[in-house]
């Protein structure tokens, strides 16, 4: 067997799918089902099972999935090594950051990283929950903060805390939102963020939750933007509650409805392949600091 079958198995048995396996590998799924029939032909007995929905693991390719993610971690750890044995090597550390993180914990989590690595090339990139994790899933990114529960193999996730999320509306509207409330939330445009956002999730339950069916919605990703829209009248939505707080104080035309603050987890999440990488910990020591872990 070899590093291509090894990948192949590992990313078949984490998407539990063929087809997903192959578009993330780049490759043909008679290629991916190639690669997995190899590799079970080295090893002597069926690796994976089909099933209603996909694929699943047999025993023997539970017992071997651990010891082949091994491999490729200890893979991407030479790797890093032999990169820094050439004269012109420079440390890079590729950060995932979203909206809803305070500006100043980037600023002190900047600080951090550059005191205890002055030489390191630091990348911040800005994206929402779901583009950040398909970074660092394609392996553009060491790690990253996503918005929202995550449970996927092949990822590490810490959770650093809960993200206060107000209910906000235009400043004049808020006496007829209140005197009919919930019902009344139905009868407004929604500003909301994209599916790909940590928040979208959260809102699509809210309404569930509260038998809401808004007939018309704004998809608008960019934060700042929905509480301009919201303060011209435009409809309600569901912001980060210190972004709220700080439009309050600047005495933009926004009310905040205190009955409806929604609680979302914050987590940082890496590759579990990228668990020894430099750049990785150095990130991950910063982020664990900066939030007390």
């Amino acid at each position: 067997m070899d590093i291509n079958q090894l990948r192949a198995f590992i990313t078949v048995a984490h998407t539990k799918n063929l087809t997903q396996a192959a578009e993330k590998l780049f490759l043909s799924q008679p290629a991916v089902s190639a690669q997995i029939k190899a590799i079970e032909n080295d090893v002597g007995t069926p690796l994976f099972k089909r099933v209603s929905n996909g694929m699943c693991l047999t025993r023997a390719g539970e017992v071997l999935l651990p010891e082949a993610e091994a491999l490729m971690q200890h893979k991407h750890k030479l790797e890093m090594f032999v990169r820094t044995l050439s004269e012109d090597y420079v440390q890079n550390a590729q950060l995932g950051l979203i909206h809803p993180i305070d500006p100043h914990k980037v600023t002190e989590l900047t600080r951090l990283v550059m005191h205890q690595h002055p030489n390191v090339q630091l990348h911040i990139q800005y994206g929402m929950s779901g583009e950040i994790l398909t970074r660092i899933l394609a392996k553009k990114l060491h790690g990253g903060f996503f918005l929202g529960s995550i449970n996927q193999r092949s990822l590490q996730s810490i959770f650093l805390e809960n993200i206060a999320y107000s209910l906000i509306c235009p400043k004049q509207d808020a006496p007829r939102l209140l005197a009919g409330l919930p019902k009344s939330l139905n009868n407004f445009t929604w500003v909301e963020m994209s599916p790909v956002s940590g928040s979208h999730k959260n809102l699509q339950q809210f309404w569930h939750r509260h038998k809401l069916a808004p007939k018309k919605q704004i998809i608008c990703d960019y934060p700042q933007t929905i509480i301009d829209l919201v303060a011209a009248g435009t409809g309600l939505a569901m912001v980060p509650k210190h972004k709220a707080e700080t439009a309050v104080a600047q005495n933009r035309a926004i009310a905040v409805i205190d009955e409806f603050e929604q609680l979302l987890p914050l987590n940082f999440i890496y590759l579990d392949e990228f668990e020894q990488d430099p750049a990785l910990m150095l990130m991950r020591e910063g982020v664990e600091r900066l939030w007390g872990i």
